[in-house]
Order: structure tokens, then sequence, then C-alpha cells
């Protein structure tokens, strides 16, 4: 896609974590090779600008307050419906001049015990039935609410761009920028800027 906003794409030691198994399944059991290689695709299109995901989250009791995140769907199954997500959130530039950044939380199935959106909060330090006051300039969005693609779209638009202003959007103190030229490996040298999380 050309001309689109390019993107810091940063990742956690738990989303690392993710990708590592990904790999070690894809070793042990050649069918899982598809699923590896979607989420690979998938982390440079969010670099290179060229999806923003499917759709913003927003608040249920039992499944958290997730209204800064955005998931994408991926297959495990070429022939079979998107059965896993990958969370991300849209996060400011460090400075000015620099590129956005999105933070990559959890890959994992959409649904069962220990699921995307369970680990997702987990990781965030997200009660699952409670809201996160920082997150009401986001707004509520109904989890059940259907849209169109233009109206996904639109709301991605709105959500990005509040993040982008948002002091308390800031990432995960184990949140590392990945290489530029090789996904999955973390540099070192850069760490992330120190700040204070979301009010909770």
């Amino acid at each position: 896609m050309s001309g689109a906003q390019q993107y810091e794409v940063i990742v956690s030691d738990k989303f690392a974590e993710d990708l590592r198994r990904l790999a070690a399944d894809a070793r042990a059991d050649p069918s899982r090779v598809f699923l590896r290689q979607q989420v690979i695709a998938q982390m440079k299109q969010l670099a290179e600008g060229a999806t923003d995901g499917r759709h913003a989250l927003g608040y249920e009791s039992g499944k958290g307050d997730l209204r800064d995140c955005v998931t994408a769907y991926l297959q495990s199954d070429p022939q079979a419906k998107a059965d896993y997500r990958l969370v991300f959130r849209e996060m400011p530039a460090v400075a000015p001049g620099e590129l956005p950044r999105r933070e990559l939380l959890a890959v994992k199935p959409r649904r069962g015990a220990g699921n995307i959106y369970e680990h997702t909060c987990a990781r965030l330090n997200r009660n699952l039935h409670d809201r996160q006051p920082g997150l009401n300039a986001f707004g509520d969005r109904m989890p059940s609410l259907k849209q169109n693609q233009a109206q996904r779209q639109a709301e991605l638009d709105a959500n990005r761009a509040i993040a982008h202003a948002f002091p308390g959007q800031v990432p995960l103190a184990t949140s590392r920028p990945l290489a530029a030229s090789q996904f999955g490996n973390r540099r070192a040298n850069s760490p992330p800027p120190q700040g204070q999380g979301l009010d909770r």
C-alpha cells in the first residue's frame, strides 16, 4: 500500500513467548505452519500500515475492558473460519518525527479456557469484570455491535486518533521494538520510555 502510514511494532515478553510457542508448534506439526505464517504476515502488514486490524474492542464484564485495543483475525486452518485473534494497541510516537507505535499484546485462540481476551487482560493487569476509568476517552463500544467495513474502519480511525493523543497510552514495561528487518527479534538497545500507565 503506497503512501500508507508506517508504524514501529513493539512486542512484550509475553507476545514473544506466543511467537516462540507458535514456532515450536509449527516445527512439531506441519499443519500449524499456516497459522505461524499468518501471524508473521499480519505483523508485517501492521508495521507497513497495510492493515489497521479487523475491529476495535470494547468492555464486557467477564471479558474485560479492552476499549484501547484492536483485534485482527487469523485462521489456524485455511479451509475454516478465523479461530485465532491477535490483539494490539495503538501508541503515539516516542518523539516528534518518529513513527507511531503498535504494541502487540497476544495471539491466542478466540474461544475456550485461556482465550485471547483473558490473556490480554492479564497481560495488561486488568480485572475481567472491571472498567478502566482511564479508558473513558475511547467511549463505549458495544461488543455485539454489527458493523460493515466502512463503519469498522471509521471506528478504528477514531480510536487511533484518540490513542495517539492520549497521555495514558504507554507500552508495558516489558515491551521492546522489533528489529526493522526481522520480525520475532527484539531490538535490545532500545528500551521503551517509562511512564505512568492508565488510571486503574
